[in-house]
C-alpha cells in the first residue's frame, strides 16, 4: 500500500501534464481537504486519484471495478528542496506519521525506508496508569493534555545505512520513558530537569521526542559517521538552524522546521560523538579529562543487534550510571544470541534487570520490548 500510494505522488506531475491537454477536470483541493496539500485528478479511466491529501484514507486508483472502496495507507507527500545540502533540487517525500499509526498494518523494518522526512507530529504527554490486568495504559486523548511537548520532525539519510534510519524500537522507547517520566524525573536536584543520555541514537528520534515531551536535559550519541545527522535533526527541532537566510526556503521546507514556527520544547536536547568502550568519550573535557559525566537516565532503542558488541554496551552503560541512575533499552524479540550475551553482562553488572511486555506506546509493534535496569553494582568491568 505505502508503495503504491508513493508510486501516484512521484507521477503527479506527468499526469496532471497529460490530463491538462485533454480536457479532464484538474481542481486544487484545498477547499476540500485543507491547504498545502496538493491537488486531485478525475479521468476517464480512474473514478478518483488524491495526490497528497491531510488524511488518514486516500482514495487511490478506485477503478469501476472496485465498487468505491475505500482503502487505508500513510500519507506521503512530496516536496522540492531547495536549499538542503543533501538534497538539494530533489523531489523528497515526507510521511505523517499518525497516519500510519492510524492503521499499522506491517511492522517490517523496511517499510519507512525511502522516506526523507518522517513527521510524527505533536508528542503527547500521557502518564502511564495499570490496569486491572497489571499492564501499562495511557491516560487521555493525543493533542488534549496541556502538557503535550511539541512537534517533532526527523531527517533520514539513507546511505547512512542502520543509523540513518527512524525504527519501530525508538519511536515504542520514546513513548514509553515519556510515559514513565514519574519514575525518573523526580527529585534530580538539576535546574533543568533529569539528564538524559541517549547511547546508538542514530536519527536522534528517541532523544529528540524526550526532549520535546518533557522537563529534561537530553544528550544524544553515536559514531561520528552519524553526528552530522543527529545535529541536524537536533537544529532541525530546537534550533538555531544553520540556513544562513530562513526566507530562502520554501513553505514545505519550513513546515519540516520545528523551532521556525515556534514550536513547543518542554526540554533541551544536544548532540555529540560516544563510541562504546572509548572511555575518552565519557569524559564533559576531553582534554583535561576530569569529570566523568553520569547521568540520571540512560536510553537505547535498538542498540542489542549483531553489528555491536553486547558486553561493550553493558559496560559502557555501567560506566556512565551513578548510584540511581535508571536504563531504559528498547529492542526487537529476533537476534537471540546477543540478547543472551547482553543480558547476561547485564545481570553481572545492575542489581535489578527486568524485561517490559508490552511497552506504553501507541506504536502496537509485537516484537519491540523494553529492558529496565537501576542498581550499579560495584563489580569490574
Amino acid at each position: 500500500m505505502e508503495r503504491r500510494a508513493s508510486t501516484l505522488f512521484e507521477e503527479e506531475k506527468k499526469e496532471e501534464d497529460n490530463l491538462d491537454s485533454s480536457g479532464s477536470d484538474i481542481r486544487n483541493c484545498n477547499d476540500e481537504f485543507g491547504p498545502h496539500h496538493g491537488r486531485f485528478v478525475v479521468s476517464p479511466n480512474v473514478s478518483c486519484v488524491v495526490v497528497s491529501v491531510s488524511s488518514d484514507y486516500l482514495m487511490s486508483c478506485l477503478n469501476d471495478d472496485d465498487e468505491g472502496e475505500e482503502e487505508l495507507c500513510d500519507h506521503v507527500y512530496t516536496i522540492i528542496s531547495t536549499t538542503s545540502a543533501v538534497n538539494n533540487g530533489e523531489k523528497v517525500k515526507v510521511l505523517e506519521y499518525n497516519s500510519y499509526l492510524a492503521h499499522q498494518r506491517y511492522y517490517d523494518d523496511l517499510k519507512h525506508v525511502d522516506i526523507t522526512y518522517m513527521d510524527y507530529g505533536v508528542i503527547p504527554h500521557r502518564p502511564s496508569t495499570i490496569n486491572a490486568n497489571e499492564q501499562p495504559a495511557l491516560e487521555g486523548e493525543e493533542g488534549s493534555n496541556e502538557f503535550d511537548g511539541g512537534r517533532v520532525v526527523i531527517e533520514q539519510r539513507k546511505r547512512l545505512g542502520k543509523g540513518g534510519f527512524c525504527w519501530d524500537a525508538a519511536f515504542v522507547l520514546g513513548e514509553h520513558v515519556i510515559a514513565y517520566e514519574g519514575d525518573w524525573n523526580v527529585d534530580t536536584g538539576r535546574k533543568g530537569g533529569a539528564s538524559v543520555l541517549e547511547l546508538g541514537a542514530g536519527t536522534g528520534l528517541c532523544g529528540i521526542m524526550v526532549g520535546k515531551a518533557t522537563k529534561s536535559q537530553v544528550t544524544i550519541t553515536d559514531l561520528p559517521d552519524l553526528e552530522e545527522l543527529m545535529g541536524d535533526n537536533v537544529r532541525r527541532n530546537f534550533g538555531p538552524s544553520e540556513d544562513n537566510d530562513a526566507d530562502d526556503l520554501s513553505k514545505e521546507e519550513r513546515s519540516l522546521i520545528t523551532h521556525l514556527d515556534g514550536g513547543k520544547t518542554k526540554g533541551t536536547v544536544t548532540s555529540r560523538v560516544l563510541r562504546w568502550g572509548v572511555e575518552e568519550d565519557y569524559f564533559l573535557n576531553n582534554e583535561d579529562k576530569q569529570e566523568e559525566q553520569t547521568y540520571d537516565v540512560i536510553i537505547g532503542a535498538d542498540i542489542v543487534a549483531s553489528l555491536y558488541d553486547p558486553v561493550a554496551l553493558a559496560q559502557t552503560l555501567h560506566a556512565l550510571c551513578g548510584p540511581t541512575t535508571k536504563i531504559y533499552i528498547s529492542s526487537k524479540s529476533r537476534l537471540d544470541k546477543p540478547h543472551e550475551t547482553f543480558d547476561a553482562e547485564m545481570a553481572r553488572l545492575f542489581d535489578r534487570v527486568e524485561k517490559k511486555v508490552p511497552p506504553c506506546s501507541r506504536l502496537k509493534n509485537p516484537n519491540v520490548f523494553i529492558i529496565q535496569a537501576e542498581g550499579k553494582r560495584d563489580v569490574e568491568c
